[in-house]
């Protein structure tokens, strides 16, 4: 086999499994939590990781994913792929998924949440900015990237302790 052959094989296979790499949809009132064991009620807070073999897990708020990803609870996870519900753009019944890694998360512990982390996901700043004009009274939160609310992640728990105390944190 040629080197260009070769090459163009390659990029045809790292092109064709990142066409298959999409969230997987979402069963809302059907698909619980591995983490908190809640069924997911309101896709608007909703998360997803993705397993290596393509498995689907489904997380009734984004701090229920990063505690399990963080060794907090649940099962051990390695995720592939991450997803999370645009909390502007998704509704109750239907998730509107971004990835994780170009999601803005805001962090604000007086809005409620379905485990009380005050965790709020969205495509972009200008959502946020959107969003907090209609709600001013969520004001006063801070913004953190993906990669900052996991790295936060590893010296507490997102979900709140007095809401779901975490079993010790696994070595």
């Amino acid at each position: 086999m040629d080197r260009r052959r070769f090459l163009a094989g390659l990029a045809a296979g790292v092109f064709l499994a990142r066409a298959l790499a999409a969230p997987r949809p979402l069963r809302v009132g059907v698909d619980a939590c591995p983490y908190c064991f809640m069924t997911i009620l309101d896709a608007r807070y909703a998360a997803q990781a993705v397993n290596p073999q393509g498995k689907a897990f489904f997380y009734d708020d984004p701090a229920c994913l990063l505690d399990q990803l963080n060794g907090w609870g649940g099962p051990s996870l390695t995720a592939k792929e991450v997803y999370l519900a645009d909390f502007a753009e998704s509704s109750r019944a239907a998730p509107r998924w971004v990835a994780a890694e170009k999601a803005l998360l805001y962090h604000n512990p007086k809005v409620r949440t379905p485990m009380g982390s005050g965790l709020l996901a969205f495509r972009s700043r200008e959502a946020l900015e959107r969003h907090l004009k209609e709600r001013p009274e969520r004001a006063g939160g801070r913004v953190l990237t993906w990669a900052e609310a996991l790295k936060e992640g590893e010296k507490r728990t997102w979900v709140p302790a007095d809401f779901f105390p975490p079993p010790p944190k696994a070595p």
